[in-house]
C-alpha cells in the first residue's frame, strides 16, 4: 500500500501547489484588476493594495504547505478505503479553503476600495461592428479539429479490432475528450469582442491575441487528450518493463502538458498586459459587482462563457440557467466519483465475504461489488487450479487495482482474464477457459479451497 499511498500523496501535493500558483494570480494586477476589483491605475501600486495582495498570497500558500505536511498521513494508513476518504479529503478540504480565502480577500479589498474612494465612473459599452465582424479572424478553424476526430475515430477502431476488455471505456472517454475540445473551441469562437479601452487598434490587437491563444489552447487540447488515453491502450498491448516505462512516461506526460498550459496562459496574460499598458486607463463597465465571489453571476448578461479576470481560464455566467445547470451536473459528478471510489472498498474492507461464488446445475456464477459479474458455463472450464499468485505479466484494462484488491478485466500472461481478488488470501483459485481465464478468492482461504474441490468434482 506504500507505493500506492505515494503515488496519491504526489498528486496531493502538485494539486495543493497548482491551485496556491494559479489562485495566487487574482492577487497580482492584470487589467487594472487586482483580487476582484478594478481599481484606478495609479493606485495599482499603493503600499495598502501591495501589501492586502501579498497577504492573500502568502495565505494560499501557508494552506498548500499546511496541507502538504498532511498529506503524508496516507503512508499510515491499513486499509485502501481509509486511505481513499483521507485521499478524497485532502483533495477538497483545500480547495474549499482556498475558495474561501479568495473571498475573504475579495471583499476586504472591496473595502479597501471603499475605504479610499477609488470607485471608477462607469463607461458606456463600446461597440466596434468591425471588430464584430472579424472577431474571429485570429482563432484557429474548424480544419484544425478534423484531424483530431480522424485519430480518434482510428483509435476507437483500433480498441476494438484488438477486442481489448476495455475498448468501450476508453473509446467512450476519448470520444468524449475531443467533444470537449471542440465545445471549448466553439466557446471561444463565441466569445463577444471585449472592449477594454478607448483605442479601437488596440481592442483589436487584444481580442485576436486572446482568441488566437486560446483557440491553440482548444485544439491542443484535443490533440493531448488523443495522446493521453493512447497510451494506456498501448500499455495494455505491452508487457515486462514497457508497461512501466508508459505508465511513468504518461505521469511524467500529464505534469509536464500542466506545467506548459500553465506557462502559455501565463504568457498570454503578460501579452495582454503590454497591449493594456500603452493606454493610460482601462474602461471600467461596473462589472466588479457580479465578481463578488470569485465567480461569475450576472442575470443580465446573456453570455454563457466568459473569460475569467486571471487571464487563466474560461468560466461559467452562474446568472444564467445553463450555468447553473452545468455547475450543479459538475458537482453531482464530483459526488458520483467519489461514492463510486469509496463505497465498493469500504465494502471489500469491511464486509465479511464481499467476494461471492454461486455454483449451479450448469454454471458457476462469479461477484464482486461494483465489478462486472461473470457466469462461466460449467461445460467450457478446461481447467480448474489453485495457485499463490498471478504467474506472468499483469494489466489491468478495465477495472479496480489496489494494494490489496484486484477486479475486473485484466490481461494476465497474455491472456485476457477476469479477476476477483483479495491478494492477500491465498490460495487464488484459477478458472481457465479457451478463450478467458477466472481468478478469485474468498477473504478466507478455506472457502476457496472448498470451492476448489467442488469444481474438481464437478467437471470430472
Amino acid at each position: 500500500m506504500m507505493m500506492l499511498a505515494a503515488i496519491l500523496i504526489g498528486v496531493l501535493i502538485f494539486f495543493d501547489i497548482i491551485m496556491a500558483f494559479t489562485l495566487g494570480l487574482a492577487g497580482k494586477p492584470h487589467k487594472n484588476i487586482i483580487l476582484e476589483n478594478t481599481l484606478p491605475k495609479e493606485v495599482i501600486n499603493d503600499s495598502e493594495v501591495k501589501t492586502l495582495a501579498k497577504k492573500y498570497r502568502v495565505s494560499l500558500w501557508q494552506i498548500a504547505g499546511i496541507f502538504s505536511v498532511l498529506n503524508l498521513s496516507l503512508l499510515f494508513t491499513q486499509y485502501e478505503s481509509i486511505l481513499m476518504t483521507l485521499f478524497w479529503l485532502l483533495l477538497l478540504v483545500p480547495m474549499g479553503l482556498f475558495y474561501g480565502i479568495e473571498i475573504s480577500y475579495i471583499r476586504q479589498m472591496a473595502q479597501l476600495k471603499a475605504k479610499k474612494g477609488w470607485q471608477l465612473p462607469v463607461s458606456p459599452t463600446l461597440i466596434d461592428t468591425k471588430l464584430t465582424i472579424m472577431k474571429n479572424k485570429k482563432a484557429l478553424g474548424f480544419s484544425y479539429l478534423v484531424p483530431a476526430f480522424l485519430l480518434t475515430l482510428l483509435l476507437v477502431f483500433a480498441m476494438f479490432k484488438i477486442q481489448n476488455d476495455g475498448a468501450l471505456i476508453f473509446s467512450v472517454s476519448v470520444c468524449i475528450g475531443w467533444l470537449i475540445s471542440f465545445l471549448l473551441w466553439y466557446g471561444i469562437r463565441r466569445l463577444p469582442v471585449a472592449a477594454p479601452t478607448s483605442n479601437e487598434r488596440i481592442n483589436r490587437a487584444y481580442n485576436d491575441l486572446t482568441k488566437h491563444d486560446w483557440s491553440i489552447v482548444a485544439v491542443g487540447t484535443s490533440y493531448m487528450i488523443i495522446l493521453a488515453m493512447a497510451m494506456p491502450f498501448l500499455a495494455s498491448q505491452l508487457k515486462g518493463i514497457w508497461v512501466q516505462v508508459i505508465i511513468w512516461a504518461l505521469l511524467i506526460l500529464i505534469c509536464s502538458l500542466s506545467g506548459l498550459l500553465v506557462w502559455y496562459l501565463i504568457r498570454l496574460r503578460k501579452k495582454q498586459d503590454a497591449l493594456l499598458a500603452q493606454v493610460e486607463q482601462y474602461r471600467y463597465q461596473g462589472e466588479d459587482q457580479y465578481w463578488r465571489f470569485g465567480v461569475y453571476n450576472n442575470p443580465s448578461d446573456h453570455r454563457l462563457m466568459i473569460p475569467d479576470r486571471i487571464g487563466l481560464n474560461i468560466t461559467m455566467n452562474l446568472g444564467r440557467p445553463a450555468g447553473k445547470i452545468f455547475m450543479s451536473a459538475i458537482g453531482l459528478l464530483v459526488i458520483g466519483i467519489l461514492f463510486a471510489t469509496l463505497i465498493p472498498i469500504y465494502i471489500m474492507d469491511f464486509n465479511k465475504e464481499p467476494f461471492q461464488a454461486e455454483l449451479k446445475e450448469s454454471t458457476l456464477v462469479l461477484k464482486a461489488p461494483f465489478a462486472t459479474t461473470s457466469t462461466i458455463a460449467l461445460a467450457a472450464i478446461q481447467e480448474v487450479t489453485l495457485t499463490d499468485s498471478l504467474k506472468g505479466s499483469v494489466e489491468r484494462t478495465s477495472g479496480y487495482g489496489g494494494d490489496n484488491y484486484n477486479t475486473g478485466y485484466y490481461v494476465v500472461n497474455d491472456k485476457k482474464a477476469t479477476l476477483y481478488l483479495d491478494k492477500r488470501s491465498k490460495p487464488f483459485l484459477k478458472i481457465s477457459t479457451k478463450n478467458r481465464d477466472y481468478y478469485f478468492t474468498f477473504k478466507q482461504p478455506k472457502a476457496t479451497k472448498q470451492l476448489y474441490q467442488k469444481l474438481q468434482k464437478t467437471i470430472k
